[in-house]
């Protein structure tokens, strides 16, 4: 870089506008000479051959970047000599080139060229995203000083580097990027490097330079003597022959183990293309889908491979972690050139409906206020308490932010899309006594990751992967379906029966409910219109559980196809708690700290989703999260006897898989009965964890759920005249919805008579007074009261779910002898 900088000590002094594309009384020709010089000397230090002359768009992109061995030095010269040879394309042909540089459809590669007007900041060149010409890009308007700032240095140096968000092409993620900016005759010549990649590349240089100097003794080095659970960048080696492992720097039983087997089967693009890449570049960038050492789920991980004699040398991140650093980076960016503004930017209007799965939010370092967040605008204000109930404590989370870049952290937050608690991964970086935050939902990772990976297999596959797809069943409680317009390719529901498995599929059939068929139709015209994907909650009949759920989706158009999935919400709430009570185990395993924290001191009695731990070898209780006194007692004596399938085979899933669904007969502390729940277990070390749910409550909140997507579907009036329609035999899970000002039934679906009257909200309000707010607070509340049940006749104890929606309450309940049948016949068909 010695001669860069001699040369460009003193950069010539640039003018915003100028005849563009001329050669003459502009200077441009003078310099030109200069440039090539300097273009060729980069080049030649980065290890770079460009060819000469130019003739098409694949000259200015970056197809050799793998090439060499990395070194920030070396990537930043390739970014310098990407813009200089561009200026001096335009030197010789003008703005011409503008077109050869800009493709017909999206490109590959992290290092291309693109080019601004320095007067309008609009995109005349971009080498990988066509798209973007004639947009003002977040480049310099969303960069780390605001624009004017960069202007100023650009007219006073003539380059300048700058850092911002943007897609990188090659995951169609959001990163940090660092690119080198050149103003000259008007334009500003750019290109740029992901820092995050840079990163990764920087992991594995440092894993070959130590292999360098003390050979096969660094895997030694690199591998540790115990597992380490860690959320940070590391190194792991495999032999180039066999492809097995002989150094990982997280899971030293990894050693002798073929690690390739992921790669093989999940990777972007066939494995011997990767070898083939391997072979003739040195290096390549593969992505496939791997267990987060950190989460314990699988998820897509995107690594950088490096072939060095006869070894491969690794390291990679996880793109659902990226996306989330990125958004905190993101923030932090938009802050620094915006300051409190950028709290508006980020926060959507309270109106809109969100629909995300990664969000991001801004607090207030000393208070925890929430002052920015993008997928609860309605918590502006409010104290955020999800620190202090984190898997580390508020003390260890404000010193270790005082001390490292960013930190992460997990928690039991809402989820904007099913509006339930759910198990967040949360990415914190504090900056000008701010915390900026971002995180997404286990559940919704795993979803994401099971669809990327059909995609993924398809890419290396083609459409034979389909019937590989539909044999899968049902896994993690995810289904799994890709369609086109009309026909189903692949489906792997977990059940037998209902409609084809694949083929031509009427839509209204698709999932046997005609709300889940106009959500997924909807969703097929939404990833069309949109950015190719998609998300909703839907409500459909599950054979999973035999009842009624709200089910979550996720779909991402790729290749003419939808590639979607499903998980049950209730199901993966439950999933959540478990997963939370793993992290507090594996947080705080010193004196069994975590056997305190999971179990209060005085009894809890909650409608929340709540932890339990067992031994696993006498299966008596260790912990418990809402009554204290079962510590110490056997907890299997209901699932031994009441459970709707052998002990047994209950036993055999653990031992198999670590982890097992059993439903069993339970009380309901708020009812007072005995229900059919529906629990998650898991095992790890001398411990099986667990939480679960009622089927019933889960089936009311469903229906009440149905009653809400029918309203945004057709409207208050239809609604109203649909549950009016009264049935010829009394259905006692019948919805009703209230006006909440006055408390009148609007609609009742199973007694005419009680429509205009007050009795079903009066009934709950004298159970529970503050029930408006608790409903707006938490989306719905579950109330237990006396009402006539309209199939026997008699008063009960009805429990009924509320939610608000629309300005209107939608209420739908289950009464005790109702529930009492369900359970029956529930445990009649599983032959108890």
């Amino acid at each position: 870089m010695i001669l860069y900088n001699a040369i460009w000590c003193n950069p010539p002094t640039r003018s915003l506008k100028s005849n563009k594309g001329s050669n003459t009384n502009n200077g441009i020709t003078s310099r030109l000479s200069s440039i090539a010089i300097v273009a060729t000397a980069i080049v030649i230090m980065s290890g770079l051959v460009l060819e000469p002359g130019y003739s098409e768009h694949s000259d200015y992109i970056d197809t050799a970047s793998s090439q060499i061995r990395y070194d920030i030095e070396s990537i930043e010269s390739r970014v310098q000599a990407t813009v200089l040879s561009t200026i001096h394309m335009y030197g010789s042909h003008g703005d011409g080139i503008f077109e050869d540089i800009t493709p017909d459809t999206r490109q590959m590669g992290i290092i291309y060229p693109f080019v601004l007007d320095a007067e309008t900041l609009e995109t005349v060149a971009n080498g990988a995203f066509p798209s973007l010409n004639g947009v003002i890009s977040d480049d310099i308007t969303l960069a780390d000083r605001p624009a004017d700032q960069i202007l100023l240095d650009l007219r006073h140096n003539g380059v300048t580097w700058v850092d911002y968000m943007a897609t990188n092409p090659d995951t169609g993620t959001v990163q940090l990027k660092r690119s080198w900016l050149y103003l000259d005759d008007g334009y500003i010549f750019g290109s740029g490097y992901y820092v995050y990649e840079g990163r990764v590349k920087d992991v594995v240089n440092d894993a070959v330079n130590l292999f360098e100097l003390k050979g096969t003794d660094a895997f030694d080095d690199i591998t540790p003597d115990e597992p380490v659970i860690t959320a940070a960048l590391y190194p792991f080696v495999l032999n180039a022959t066999d492809w097995s492992t002989v150094a990982h720097a997280t899971i030293p039983d990894l050693v002798g183990v073929c690690c390739s087997d992921a790669i093989r089967t999940t990777s972007d693009r066939p494995f011997d293309i990767i070898l083939e890449d391997l072979q003739r570049d040195g290096g390549t960038w593969v992505e496939y889908v791997f267990a987060n050492p950190d989460t314990h789920t699988e998820q897509l991980k995107r690594t950088w491979l490096y072939m060095y004699g006869d070894y491969i040398f690794g390291s990679g991140y996880y793109i659902q972690d990226s996306r989330v650093q990125s958004l905190v980076e993101e923030a932090i960016h938009l802050y620094t050139s915006h300051g409190d503004e950028a709290f508006d930017i980020i926060t959507p209007d309270p109106d809109e409906e969100i629909h995300t799965f990664v969000y991001s939010f801004v607090l207030d370092a000393d208070t925890l206020v929430i002052q920015a967040h993008n997928g609860l605008p309605h918590a502006i204000g409010q104290v955020d308490n999800h620190l202090n109930s984190a898997t580390k404590s508020l003390y260890q989370i404000r010193d270790e932010l005082s001390r490292e870049e960013g930190i992460w952290v997990a928690y039991i937050s809402e989820n904007p899309n099913t509006r339930t608690d759910q198990l967040t991964r949360t990415y914190l970086s504090e900056h000008d006594g701010h915390i900026f935050g971002s995180g997404y939902y286990y559940p919704d990772s795993r979803l994401q990751s099971m669809v990327d990976e059909s995609i993924y297999m398809y890419r290396s596959g083609g459409p034979e992967i389909f019937d590989t797809i539909s044999a899968q069943g049902f896994r993690d409680g995810i289904t799994q379906l890709v369609r086109n317009e009309t026909h189903a390719m692949a489906r792997a529901f977990g059940f037998a029966g209902g409609p084809p498995q694949v083929g031509p599929v009427p839509i209204e059939a698709l999932n046997l409910n005609i709300q889940a068929a106009r959500s997924l139709q909807s969703n097929w015209i939404a990833a069309q219109q949109g950015d190719g994907s998609t998300t909703a909650s839907i409500f459909s009949f599950s054979s999973t559980t035999n009842s009624e759920q709200i089910l979550q989706v996720y779909g991402v158009l790729y290749d003419k196809y939808l590639f979607s999935g499903t998980y049950i919400v209730a199901d993966a709430d439950a999933q959540s708690v478990v997963d939370y009570a793993l992290l507090i185990y594996e947080e705080n395993k010193d004196n069994d700290a975590w056997i305190d924290i999971i179990t209060p001191d005085d009894l809890i009695i909650t409608d929340a989703v709540y932890p339990f731990v067992l031994n696993a070898t006498d299966w008596s209780t260790v912990a418990h999260g809402t009554i204290p006194e079962q510590v110490g007692k056997c907890c299997s004596d209901a699932i031994r006897e009441t459970s709707l399938r052998p002990f047994e085979d209950v036993v055999a899933d653990i031992d198999d898989d670590g982890r097992a669904w059993v439903e069993y007969i339970f009380l309901n502390p708020d009812t007072g009965t005995e229900q059919l729940k529906r629990t998650w277990l898991v095992e790890r070390g001398d411990y099986i964890f667990g939480a679960g749910y009622y089927i019933s409550d889960a089936r009311v909140q469903a229906i009440a759920y149905r009653g809400t997507l029918t309203y945004n579907a057709l409207g208050a009036p239809a609604v109203f005249g649909a549950l009016g329609a009264v049935p010829e035999e009394p259905n006692s899970l019948y919805m009703f919805v209230i006006d909440p000002n006055t408390g009148v039934t609007m609609a009742q679906g199973v007694d005419p008579s009680l429509i205009g009257s007050t009795s079903d909200w009066e009934a709950a309000l004298a159970v529970k007074e503050n029930l408006v707010s608790e409903i707006e607070k938490e989306h719905g509340d579950f109330v237990t009261y006396t009402f006539v049940n309209p199939k026997t006749g008699e008063t009960e104890n009805k429990r009924t779910w509320f939610t608000l929606h629309g300005g209107y309450i939608f209420g739908t309940g289950y009464y005790v002898s109702d529930d009492l049948g369900y359970t029956a016949m529930r445990m009649q068909t599983s032959g108890n």
